[in-house]
C-alpha cells in the first residue's frame, strides 16, 4: 500500500475542495438535498462526475491492479474531510469506501468490470448490511438467502441504507443457512423494491430495500464473512470520521467569523466571555476528534489487527459527540438567525444527527470499548 507524503495530501485537499467550492456551494447543497429528486438521483451527479473524473475520487483506496491508485485509508480520510467541510451531498463514503471495500475483500467474477465502473463514476453502489444501519452486529442481519435450481434469491428488508436510492449496484449480506453471505445485484433486478426514506439531513439520501425471491450472484470469501464485513464497517467509521472532523473545523470557522463581525452593545460579540468559551470549546472537540480520527485510519493502513475496531469505535464516539456539540454551539452563537432556514446552521445540525446514529451511537461505540477493556 503506497502512502501519500505531506505535499500530496495537500495537493489532494486542495484539489477536493476546489472542486467542492466551484460546483457545492451552499445553494448548490440546498438544490441538490431539498430541492425535488426530479433534478439529481439523490446525489450531486456533477459534482461526483468531477470528483471521479478529475480528482480520481473513487480510485484512491483501490490496488492498481484494479486500475486504482493503490492508496489506503488515510488518504480517503483526505478527501471526505473535504467532502465534510463542504456538507458535499455525494455517495463517497457508501460507494467508494464501504461498497468497493467489500468488493475488494471477496472474489468478484466481474470485478474488473464493476470496479472500473465505480471509479469512473459511471455507476455508484450500496451496501444492505443489516436491518437498519445501526452498529454491525451479525445478529442484525435482515436477509435470507435461498438455493434453488442453481441459483440464490434473496428475500428481506433492509432499512436506512445509505445512498440506496441511487446506487446502480447492491451488495447484501444475507443469511445462508447458518453462515452468512455476500451478495451481488443490479438494483433495478425484478424482485427489488427501492423506496427512499424521509430523512433528517437531505444530502445523506437513504432508502428502504425490500427483496422478495430477488435473484442475485454470491460472491465467495476466503476468509469469514463476518470479519470481512466488520472490516469494511470498521473502515466506513473511520473515514466517516474524518469528515466528522471536516465539518466541526467549517463550523469553528463560521462561528468564529460571526462572532468577529456581529455587534451588539457597539462590540463584536465574540469579545463576550460566553461567547469566547464556547469557541473555545469547538477547538477542544475538534482537536480531541482530530487525533482520534487519524488513529483510526492509520490503524486501518499499518495498524495491528486487534488494533483496528477499538480504533475506529473510538473515532466513531469522540467525533460524532464533538460534531454534535460544534453544530449546537454554533447555532447558539448564531442567536436566533441561527434557527432560521436561511442560516446554513441548520444545515449541520442535519448532518451532526445523521451521522450520529450512522453505524452506531456513540453510546453504543463506548459500550463496546468498555467491554473490550480499551477505556473504565
Amino acid at each position: 500500500m503506497t502512502s501519500l507524503s505531506v505535499d500530496e495530501r495537500k495537493q489532494l485537499a486542495q484539489s477536493v475542495r476546489a472542486a467542492c467550492e466551484r460546483l457545492s456551494p451552499e445553494d448548490r447543497v440546498r438544490a441538490v438535498a431539498y430541492g425535488g429528486r426530479q433534478k439529481h438521483r439523490g446525489f450531486d451527479a456533477e459534482l461526483w462526475k468531477v470528483l471521479c473524473g478529475q480528482v480520481g475520487v473513487a480510485a484512491i483506496g483501490l490496488p492498481e491492479q484494479f486500475g486504482g491508485a493503490g492508496y489506503g485509508a488515510t488518504a480517503m480520510g483526505v478527501v471526505a474531510h473535504e467532502l465534510g467541510r463542504s456538507l458535499a451531498s455525494v455517495p463517497f463514503l457508501a460507494s467508494a469506501v464501504l461498497a468497493t471495500s467489500l468488493l475488494l475483500a471477496v472474489d468478484d467474477p466481474d470485478a474488473d468490470e464493476r470496479l472500473s465502473a465505480l471509479i469512473e463514476g459511471k455507476r455508484t453502489a450500496a451496501a444492505a448490511l443489516s436491518r437498519d444501519c445501526g452498529l454491525w452486529q451479525r445478529g442484525h442481519v435482515s436477509v435470507s438467502a435461498e438455493y434453488a435450481t442453481s441459483s440464490w434469491t434473496l428475500n428481506g428488508v433492509v432499512h436506512h441504507v445509505l445512498h440506496g436510492g441511487s446506487a446502480d449496484d447492491l451488495i447484501v449480506v444475507a443469511r445462508a443457512g447458518r453462515e452468512l453471505a455476500l451478495f451481488v445485484l443490479d438494483a433495478t433486478t425484478q424482485g427489488v423494491v427501492i423506496a427512499e426514506e424521509s430523512v433528517l439531513d437531505g444530502t445523506r439520501q437513504m432508502a428502504t430495500i425490500t427483496f422478495t425471491s430477488a435473484p442475485a450472484t454470491r460472491l465467495s470469501s476466503g476468509t469469514s464473512v463476518e470479519d470481512v464485513v466488520s472490516r469494511s464497517v470498521d473502515l466506513a467509521m473511520a473515514v466517516l470520521s474524518a469528515e466528522q472532523v471536516g465539518a466541526c473545523e467549517r463550523l469553528l470557522e463560521i462561528a468564529t467569523d460571526y462572532a468577529r463581525t456581529r455587534e451588539q452593545f457597539n462590540r463584536p460579540i465574540g469579545s463576550f466571555q460566553a461567547i469566547k468559551h464556547k469557541c473555545a470549546d469547538m477547538l477542544l472537540d475538534l482537536e480531541w476528534a482530530r487525533s482520534a480520527s487519524q488513529g483510526a485510519l492509520d490503524a486501518h493502513d499499518a495498524g495491528p489487527a486487534d488494533e483496528t475496531a477499538w480504533r475506529a469505535s473510538m473515532a466513531k464516539a469522540v467525533c460524532s459527540e464533538s460534531l454534535r456539540n460544534a453544530a449546537h454551539a454554533n447555532v447558539q452563537i448564531h442567536g436566533g438567525i441561527g434557527f432560521t432556514w436561511e442560516d446554513s446552521a441548520h444545515l449541520y445540525v442535519r448532518r451532526a444527527r445523521t451521522d450520529e446514529v450512522l453505524f452506531g451511537k456513540p453510546a453504543e461505540h463506548w459500550e463496546r470499548l468498555r467491554a473490550e477493556a480499551k477505556i473504565v
